[in-house]
């Protein structure tokens, strides 16, 4: 029987094996990367994480105007669809005979009766429910009326701003919303205590119905159908948005509003705070149609029988 030999081959690797082409090659690409590193001048590159740009914009009601202007401004941090947050600085340059417009706009209602509101006068209003779902919604619609065309340089303005920025339509509409819930919040006082969208933006604060409807007024710029939201109940206003969202909602004329709150910062659309949940006591009101007028003849409301009571039926939370 033949004897076979037996012939045993070591394998070498690492650095016993073509150690000029292995060790040595990546010893030199890390010295030559430490001399790179070193010879760049890193003076001008910011290293902090958590610096956040700032941007500053300016919005004026008239820019070519002499008359007195009322300034306003307003800081507010942003994250966009592609999550880069900023920091928006925006002045508001208003014209002063048209915030006295918007704020004597206020007095004026205030001091109206029922019939020259434009209510049906043979009927009784006194009831304070009968009056946060009908005197109420007339209110809202004379304010949103007369404030529609007044704020439409601010809407210029703000579409400027989406242009720069080169916002997609949900940062658009997230932006605005972002903006007024980030208004301080307080009461206005006065005769009904509310302000018209303009005396808003010049006071920068509001309250629920008051900040609800300076962003119903800046959204329908924008081409976005919303609705005044408001109960009686829990004496409270929010706007409804009819766009495609989830989460709670109610229906008018066939159309679906989402629930937004605009008193503070962070509230999604539907989403419907939880002490506020029972959707059956929310009144909701196109105020930009006329088709609620038609409604007051109803038969939820009794032929007056007494003077007038005080508009008291105010829509608004009582702590904030």
């Amino acid at each position: 029987m033949p004897h076979r030999r037996l012939t045993t081959q070591t394998t070498r690797s690492g650095c016993l094996k073509g150690f000029l082409s292995g060790c040595f090659a990546i010893v030199l690409i890390f010295i030559l990367i430490v001399f790179l590193i070193s010879s760049l001048d890193l003076s001008d590159i910011n290293m902090d994480l958590n610096t956040v740009e700032t941007i500053n914009y300016k919005i004026y009601m008239d820019s070519l105007t002499t008359e007195k202007i009322i300034s306003a401004s307003y800081s507010l941090m942003f994250v966009n669809n592609r999550l880069t947050k900023k920091k928006y600085n925006l002045t508001f340059a208003l014209l002063s005979n048209q915030v006295k417009y918007a704020m004597d706009l206020i007095d004026n209602i205030g001091n109206m009766t029922f019939e020259e509101l434009g209510l049906n006068p043979q009927y009784n209003y006194s009831d304070p429910q009968v009056q946060a779902e009908y005197v109420w919604a007339r209110i809202y619609q004379i304010v949103y009326n007369k404030s529609f065309s007044t704020i439409f340089s601010i809407a210029e303005g703000f579409n400027q701003i989406f242009e720069s920025e080169n916002l997609n339509a949900l940062d658009k509409v997230s932006f605005v919303i972002s903006f007024v819930q980030n208004m301080k919040y307080d009461r206005p006082g006065g005769a009904i205590d509310l302000f018209a969208p303009l005396g808003t933006l010049a006071k920068k604060y509001g309250d629920c119905d008051t900040k609800a409807m300076l962003l119903y007024v800046l959204l329908e710029r924008m081409g976005i159908d919303c609705a005044m939201m408001w109960s009686y109940k829990y004496k409270h206003a929010m706007l409804g948005i009819n766009v495609s969202a989830r989460g709670d909602y109610k229906k008018i004329n066939g159309k679906k509003y989402y629930f937004l709150e605009t008193t503070y910062p962070g509230w999604a659309i539907g989403v419907l705070p939880p002490e506020f949940s029972n959707k059956r006591y929310w009144i909701i009101n196109e105020i930009d149609s006329n088709n609620h007028l038609k409604e007051i003849e109803g038969n939820n409301l009794n032929k007056k029988g007494k003077k007038e009571s005080d508009r008291q039926a105010k829509p608004s939370p009582p702590n904030p």
